[in-house]
């Protein structure tokens, strides 16, 4: 039984959020993962999941309980703000003692979609509006939350916690959901985990191949759940009366469609040709 803290929808969000694979396995681009896949988790976080949090820090708080729950961890500080002049230069996600090493931790949970048209292979993966990618996110971190841990505002910071920089190494926990065209759903890419895909995307003029398919819009909190049947189902006409206000305005939603048969698939939308 749940706890009374604990609401269906959180438990539906932090299984999805469990259930979704680290995006590589060990080194990408001189980045290390730091995985919890081994902890064995049967309780749930007490936080409050509703629609005031961002789904950024909702991820973060997921995997601070899963870092509690892991007996080789030990949690030294989290969302540590780092200050010049009173004004934020940025926030170190955790730092955390695991098997007796220092870690700093960037926490990153991301939804890419594979743009074929694209040169380069690692650059395909691009945020379901195009103001993000993989490889800016890669970048961001080499070039500006990993070193800001070397600050010397953050040195300051560390001081107070009888920390030194020097000590720490650096790792990611970096969990996506990949989307690819519907024509390549059996395919398989390079550099990433394959089993990152969750779904397919189309544009608004491929509904038409769905027509008989009955259609939910989940809130951005909900990105995070594994589709199931228990959510109120809409006509595909309605659908995209829904969606054709989030496309007017360059937003592409994710979706989920069921079939006559029952089959459910999640899939994006997207605005862009």
């Amino acid at each position: 039984m749940l706890s009374s803290n604990v609401t269906p929808q959180l438990k539906r969000r932090f299984d999805g959020f469990r259930n979704t694979p680290f995006l590589w396995e060990v080194l990408l681009e001189g980045l290390r993962m730091h995985t919890t896949d081994e902890l064995s988790i049967t309780d749930y976080p007490k936080i409050d999941s509703t629609s005031h949090i961002r789904l950024g820090k909702l991820i973060e708080q997921f995997v601070l309980f899963e870092l509690e729950q892991d007996e080789s961890t030990i949690l030294l500080t989290s969302n540590v703000q780092v200050f010049r002049d009173k004004v934020t230069i940025g926030e170190l996600d955790c730092l955390i003692k695991h098997l007796a090493v220092n870690i700093h931790l960037e926490i990153v949970y991301k939804f890419y979609l594979y743009d074929p048209s694209i040169s380069i292979e690692l650059n395909r993966w691009v945020g379901p509006n195009r103001n993000d990618s993989l490889v800016l996110k890669l970048n961001k971190l080499k070039k500006k939350q990993l070193p800001l841990l070397f600050h010397p505002e953050t040195a300051k910071l560390l001081n107070e916690l009888n920390l030194n920089s020097a000590e720490f190494k650096q790792k990611v926990c970096f969990k996506a959901q990949l989307f690819v065209p519907f024509e390549s759903l059996k395919s398989s890419f390079q550099l990433v985990n394959n089993d990152c895909i969750k779904g397919f995307y189309i544009r608004y003029k491929d509904l038409n191949l769905f027509i008989n398919h009955i259609y939910y819009v989940p809130s951005k909190l909900d990105w995070l759940v594994d589709p199931h049947p228990d959510v109120a189902w809409v006509s595909a006409e309605a659908f995209k009366s829904e969606i054709s206000e989030f496309l007017a305005v360059h937003k592409s939603p994710l979706c989920w469609m069921k079939s006559a048969e029952g089959k459910i698939q999640k899939f994006f939308v997207v605005w862009w040709e």
